[in-house]
């Protein structure tokens, strides 16, 4: 595996979706992968991924990673990754979407463009995207999923424009060695100017 494609699913992009993809890339960039976005749709949404650093695509990536080498990490998939599938693959396909409580599933409509793809989860919780990246790469390095520990749910204390507050997450974070969840630092800055939600474009 070389490559990790993150196809956009959002009619438009926000600043935390932004903090993601460039966690995405910056971790998945330390450990020798590139990552793609696709699927963009609109020039400026390319230009905002762009100015991360990111490959970014207008058009979806089936075109040219829709092979049977492919993975789709689709959480809805029946059976989990494994690190030799990793290493055999040519890309992992992950979905750009923010998560909704609870999840409602949108991955699948990853899975049902690329039609040549494998498709499998990376268990039972909801990750954020740079999570499930991270996670990945840690499947890429020979971890099995049950040896990775997670942080669900994360209750995270920040320090906002009206206060000290804590802000609990809906998404499952790999653990870092301390057990504090591996959480993007500028999702944490968006979290400490109070922005949950913030349209970029």
């Amino acid at each position: 595996m070389e490559l990790i494609v993150i196809e956009h699913l959002e009619d438009g992009i926000s600043r935390w979706m932004l903090e993601e993809y460039r966690e995405a890339a910056s971790v998945a960039g330390a450990s020798g992968y590139g990552v793609v976005v696709a699927n963009l749709g609109r020039p400026e949404l390319a230009a905002l991924v762009g100015r991360l650093g990111v490959e970014a695509l207008l058009e979806s990536g089936v075109g040219e990673y829709n092979r049977v080498e492919a993975i789709v990490l689709d959480p809805q998939a029946p059976r989990p990754l494994e690190p030799w599938e990793v290493e055999a693959s040519c890309c992992l396909v992950v979905g750009g979407i923010m998560g909704d409580h609870p999840p409602r599933g949108r991955t699948r409509l990853v899975s049902w463009r690329y039609t040549n793809a494998a498709r499998r989860n990376l268990g039972p919780h909801q990750l954020s995207i740079d999570g499930a990246v991270k996670v990945a790469l840690e499947v890429a390095r020979g971890r099995r999923l049950g040896e990775i520990p997670l942080v669900v749910s994360p209750r995270v204390e920040v320090e906002t424009p009206l206060g000290r507050v804590e802000v609990e997450l809906p998404y499952a974070y790999p653990a870092l060695g301390d057990g504090r969840p591996w959480i993007a630092p500028g999702v944490l800055r968006l979290l400490e100017r109070g922005i949950m939600w913030d349209e970029a474009s």
